[in-house]
């Protein structure tokens, strides 16, 4: 296929800081938002036809992307389709669907499980991917089953225990190579429950969030995870990673424009014209604190993405 063909499917060297949610991020040397999860299969069959490296982003919460050139495509997923099966207390929602729209969707439904997860900032797929969690709960306990494009471009129906989930991880998580497996769409199971119980329990996970964490500014949510394999250390204050930051002194620090939240030490603010490169810089300071006054590795529940070298 030749450049004037891939225009008209393509947009051409956009620049990503407008798609992340701490603002940063290099040039795209192609880029599509795609509305459906046809447009989402064309884009990613056009992209693996011309052996052409691609990456998905959704919300753009969760992720680091290089201050350099990416020579390939990059999705913005928007193909949010929603649909109930109260019968069934199932919910199908397609991956570029809000985590929390798809939470009210199910309160308004009398749908229960989700509720503590209302306000993380990413989609659907996303939220599968690295099996996003809050208060003793991850959304990979409520998967039944998910449509993905495997790498060999052939469809396949996953169950929940193909995804090999762990404490904010999947086997997705790590697909490091530069033709991902793809989530269509996925079925959730949840339990019945009355609906102003629902909207109770997410009313109060929201002011808890909106007290614990920087919402509204700059940055990717949470920088590391917390120690352990469970949600359950959540409850364990010098089990988590913004307790061993907070202790290590991490608040003062600050790398150009990018420096640690004053309210929660795991969370990173981009306060202006900040990069890519310094942020990452600010967080190898994060772990260096912890590693000196601990002796423990923190490891990133963020991913890097992009021309690191």
């Amino acid at each position: 296929m030749d450049s004037d063909k891939l225009t008209n499917i393509f947009k051409q060297s956009v620049e990503l800081d407008k798609y992340t949610t701490i603002g940063l991020g290099g040039t795209a040397k192609y880029f599509k938002i795609v509305k459906n999860v046809d447009e989402l299969i064309e884009a990613v069959e056009t992209a693996r036809s011309l052996g052409m490296p691609y990456k998905l982003l959704g919300n753009g919460s969760n992720v680091l992307i290089s201050d350099k050139f990416f020579e390939g495509l990059v999705i913005v997923n928007k193909a949010n389709s929603i649909t109930v099966d109260k019968q069934k207390s199932q919910i199908v929602a397609e991956s570029g669907a809000s985590l929390s729209r798809m939470i009210l969707t199910c309160a308004a439904n009398g749908l229960s499980g989700l509720e503590s997860l209302f306000g993380i900032p990413g989609t659907v797929g996303g939220a599968i991917c690295v099996n996003a969690g809050a208060h003793d709960v991850s959304i990979g306990s409520f998967l039944k089953s998910a449509t993905i494009m495997l790498s060999s471009e052939k469809m396949v129906n996953a169950q929940n225990e193909w995804f090999d989930f762990n404490y904010r991880s999947s086997r997705l998580k790590y697909k490091k190579d530069n033709f991902p497996p793809v989530i269509l769409s996925a079925t959730f199971q949840f339990q019945k429950k009355k609906p102003e119980e629902i909207s109770r329990t997410i009313a109060k996970f929201k002011v808890w969030r909106e007290s614990h964490q920087p919402l509204g500014q700059k940055t990717t949510g949470s920088v590391f995870k917390n120690l352990g394999s469970s949600d359950k250390n959540d409850d364990s204050p010098e089990r988590t990673a913004g307790y061993l930051l907070d202790k290590s002194g991490a608040k003062k620090l600050k790398v150009g424009k990018i420096g640690v939240s004053n309210l929660h030490a795991n969370w990173i603010i981009n306060g202006g014209e900040g990069t890519a490169h310094d942020a990452r810089h600010l967080i190898e300071k994060m772990r260096d604190l912890v590693r000196e006054k601990y002796s423990v590795d923190l490891e990133e529940e963020i991913e890097y993405f992009g021309d690191w070298k």
